[in-house]
């Protein structure tokens, strides 16, 4: 089991770092190239593609990770229902053309969110091919999905947008990377749906799946209710500032946290009947993914100042602050990344669902009243509500799993003075910072400090327990080594 769980990660780590990179470079592209109003569509048809498919492709196929054993019938339920699942939200797509288009102002904008609404049905095609292969841990396809997809679809997207496609450059890149999952899905995962399907397989599915799609989608729109305040409040460009920062930290955070949550699910799932075992593998991959999250998005904060410029240009300046407010979501990424999953794996996707909402209304109250203060007491307001969050949501998790909210905590607490001491050594040599006549030396510099002071920080935190099993696991692994070169 930990050999899969650390072959997923490291592959789940490669189709997030690609993800990234590609939409990154697409994103920033579409932001050069398109115009305000067509990026305001381009906005909204990528919230509406993100909606269709986190129900397709993360709920009712999410029965897959809980079931003891997939049957045929169950696996043939599940496929067609999502397929016609897929079909009914196409078609509901279509018929909103015009309502949308009136609603936009443009006739293109219907037109648009109803072409994006046919994608759906692909993604489905190979959504289950796809949860199947990866409850047997089998991240390197969807890997290998990702770096095929990004790398398509996203050079497609920048050379349409490059000759003029406009909004329209989204939809192709949508629909050649879904046509790419799903030729990827199908390849990794030999399996032909049958016809053995169950309404009553079905309706013991929907609960579960509903519940899960649900959250998700909540979650999307906890995170764009910001854009909504914003918008009304300042305009288009403040929401383009916000954005930036928000993408900036949302990048970092996704790459070094989602791949460990992601495989949590699965993992989690097999160890549901054993409590004291399903608490020890939540911790573990609670600190794991600490450690390696807590230095970069609080080094992102502290270096913010010159990162920011250096990437995006002066012109992003003012969401140089922003930044580094929202950096302070540290300990709350890494805590809720995981309580989803945890509570999906024991059945009570209810919860999560519950949660999410709160979280949304919390989100809209708190930053309702504080955006008359500005865009940085936005941030501020949005920081105070995702750790309000984090204790209620450690309270939820310990009274249906049996944890304890001071366990989380300890997981985590020597990675976050570790973080905390490298930013102090940091902002120390910013006071050098005029001796670089370079700004990226400067932040080549600072990075390999901080990395080697966080390094020594967490070897002193983590505790002797910590250091001499991980001391013994190295041992064990050169002495195996040096077995299997011996001669004969």
């Amino acid at each position: 089991m930990d050999r899969k769980v650390s072959a997923s990660v490291f592959w789940s780590f490669v189709r997030f770092g690609s993800d990234q990179i590609f939409n990154l470079v697409a994103f920033f592209v579409m932001a050069r190239l398109l115009s305000a109003a067509e990026f305001g569509l381009f906005a909204v048809a990528f919230v509406y593609a993100e909606a269709g498919k986190i129900i397709v492709s993360g709920g009712l196929v999410s029965g897959f990770y809980r079931a003891r054993e997939v049957t045929p019938k169950l696996a043939d339920t599940l496929f067609w229902s999502n397929m016609g699942l897929a079909s009914f939200l196409a078609l509901g797509g279509l018929v909103a053309q015009q309502p949308i288009s009136v609603a936009f102002g443009r006739p293109e904008g219907g037109a648009v969110v109803a072409t994006l609404g046919f994608v759906l049905p692909i993604t489905a095609l190979g959504a289950s091919h796809m949860s199947r292969n990866l409850r047997e841990f089998g991240h390197k396809s969807l890997a290998l999905r990702s770096l095929l997809s990004g790398l398509f679809a996203s050079g497609l997207a920048v050379l349409a947008a490059l000759n003029g496609f406009g909004v329209w450059s989204l939809v192709i890149q949508r629909y050649v990377a879904e046509v790419i999952n799903t030729l990827v899905a199908w390849s990794a995962f030999r399996w032909r749906p049958g016809f053995q399907f169950s309404f009553s397989t079905l309706k013991a599915q929907l609960q579960l799946g509903g519940n899960i799609a649900l959250s998700q989608i909540i979650v999307l729109f906890t995170a764009r209710v910001q854009d909504l305040i914003i918008s009304h409040a300042f305009g288009a460009g403040a929401v383009g500032f916000y954005r930036m920062a928000w993408k900036s930290t949302e990048l970092i955070s996704q790459g070094t946290i989602t791949p460990f949550s992601l495989v949590s699910l699965p993992m989690l799932a097999k160890l549901q009947s054993d409590r004291e075992a399903f608490r020890r593998s939540y911790l573990r991959m609670v600190a794991i993914s600490a450690a390696v999250s807590f230095p970069c998005i609080v080094g992102f904060g502290v270096l913010a100042n010159e990162l920011i410029p250096l990437i995006y240009g002066a012109k992003w300046a003012p969401s140089i602050a922003l930044a580094q407010i929202l950096a302070w979501l540290v300990t709350p990424y890494a805590l809720n990344f995981f309580i989803g999953p945890a509570l999906t794996a024991l059945g009570r996707a209810d919860l999560v669902v519950r949660l999410a909402a709160i979280d949304l209304v919390g989100t809209a109250v708190l930053c309702a009243l504080a955006v008359p203060f500005g865009l940085r007491a936005t941030a501020a307001a949005y920081v105070a509500r995702c750790y309000l969050a984090m204790i209620f949501q450690l309270w939820v998790f310990k009274r249906a799993a049996g944890g304890l909210i001071l366990d989380a905590i300890r997981a985590v607490l020597p990675q976050g003075l570790a973080a905390s001491v490298m930013a102090l050594a940091v902002l120390l040599f910013s006071g050098r910072r005029e001796v670089f006549a370079n700004g990226w030396l400067y932040v080549a510099c600072a990075v390999a400090l901080g990395a080697a002071v966080y390094a020594l920080a967490l070897i002193l935190f983590v505790g002797g327990r910590v250091r001499r099993e991980a001391l013994a696991k190295v041992r064990g692994v050169v002495a195996r080594q040096a077995t299997t070169s011996l001669p004969g």
